[in-house]
């Protein structure tokens, strides 16, 4: 049946999105269970890291590197490919630690270029992560929301980011900031917080 072909060609995606785990340079479960990502992959979102240190979760979060680039005589922010790269290298994630990836589906109503920058985020974090050794796991903003009980509301992210991790609230405080903050998010739901 359609539902049957449907069900078994999103498992073959999702395989396709985890590293194997077992050989060389792996990580063993205890360390891969002490270090997470989030990644809200727009063009304004972040990267933030949850690292187990002496039985507590100490959280980083980096602002998506962009550049500005002229498109049809406008420009736009696009993402700084090797800048990406290199933060990958400096998180220091170890092999086969897992990314949870913000996947949004874009509305009907948005234009052209919404729906290009919804998928070429999402598609640009997928490949750098994989390259770099790090397992993605693509989660719709209405699953993680809705098992963290917030609404839809960007400054309700940052509220609740601030509070899960008051040490690094003062980074949360603008509305701009909301990026930063579901990357947070993102990291807690993925590792169970």
């Amino acid at each position: 049946s359609k539902k049957v072909i449907a069900e078994i060609s999103r498992k073959n995606w999702l395989d396709s999105l985890t590293l194997p785990l077992g050989g060389e340079g792996d990580v063993d479960a205890e360390l891969d269970n002490a270090f997470v990502i989030g990644i809200d992959p727009d063009f304004k979102g972040a990267l933030a890291v949850l690292r187990l240190e002496d039985d507590r979760f100490i959280p980083e979060v980096f602002d998506v590197p962009t550049l500005k680039v002229a498109i049809g005589g406008t420009m736009r922010l696009r993402p700084d490919a090797k800048a990406i790269v290199n933060l990958l290298k400096t998180i220091n994630a170890p092999h086969g630690s897992v990314a949870y990836v913000e996947n949004s589906l874009p509305h009907s109503t948005d234009g052209k270029q919404s729906w290009w920058s919804s998928g070429f985020g999402f598609g640009m974090w997928t490949g750098t992560l994989l390259a770099s050794g790090i397992s993605v796991v693509p989660v719709s903003p209405r699953a993680w929301k809705t098992a963290m009980g917030l609404s839809s509301s960007k400054d309700e992210s940052r509220l609740v980011a601030s509070s899960c991790f008051p040490s690094i609230a003062s980074q949360l405080t603008r509305k701009k900031d909301h990026g930063r903050a579901e990357a947070l998010l993102l990291a807690a739901f993925g590792r169970g917080l």
